[in-house]
């Protein structure tokens, strides 16, 4: 009984002392990261081209229009982050990817374009991203179906370089405006 009881201590105490050790093997210090602050602002089906025609969204999906507000590049070692909008996407299956260049013919449109945020700084962008994400089948009205989704941004940081942080400023928020033509987003959500 003495042997069974050694042998337990033993054990005991061996996993006591490797605990701090298996802890600091995993440990990799503070995350650091960018922070990109967003928010969803609607979806629609199409929108007019600067030539005046129509651009409409392929069968079965819709276009998703995004404001990133700001990127915080402030945590203790932060390297500057090359911010580009093509890598934002919406986890979907294919990935549905930003493109910063639409302008939805809004009467103030600001594309979000790449650019450098200097490390220890904030950089305001105020300007929409786009996304043509799958939602319903080839027979649906898309953008009413993804006026009910919330839609998650993330970013594909490439490799060897900080990760990045997405928050979402209307995350619980669970209906947006519905409209065919995505002009109309701006009577709601017009460009500060």
């Amino acid at each position: 009984m003495t042997r069974i009881r050694t042998h337990k201590w033993i054990s005991v105490t061996l996993a006591l002392l490797m605990m701090p050790l298996v802890a600091a093997a995993d440990c990799e210090g503070p995350v650091v990261a960018a922070t990109i602050n967003y928010e969803q602002l609607g979806a629609c089906n199409g929108f007019r081209r600067p030539d005046g025609a129509m651009q409409p969204a392929q069968s079965g999906h819709a276009y998703v229009v995004f404001r990133i507000s700001t990127i915080t590049n402030t945590t203790a070692g932060a390297s500057d982050f090359q911010f580009d909008p093509v890598r934002l996407f919406v986890n979907s299956d294919p990935r549905a990817y930003g493109v910063g260049y639409y302008a939805l013919g809004w009467r103030r449109p600001r594309a979000v374009e790449p650019r450098t945020v200097r490390a220890g700084t904030v950089e305001t962008f105020n300007g929409t991203v786009t996304m043509e994400v799958p939602e319903g089948g080839p027979k649906t009205d898309a953008a009413a179906a993804a006026q009910n989704k919330s839609y998650f941004v993330s970013y594909e940081t490439p490799a060897g370089t900080q990760g990045t942080f997405m928050a979402k400023a209307n995350s619980s928020q669970t209906s947006w405006h519905y409209t065919n033509d995505c002009a109309e987003i701006e009577e709601y959500h017009p460009n500060p």
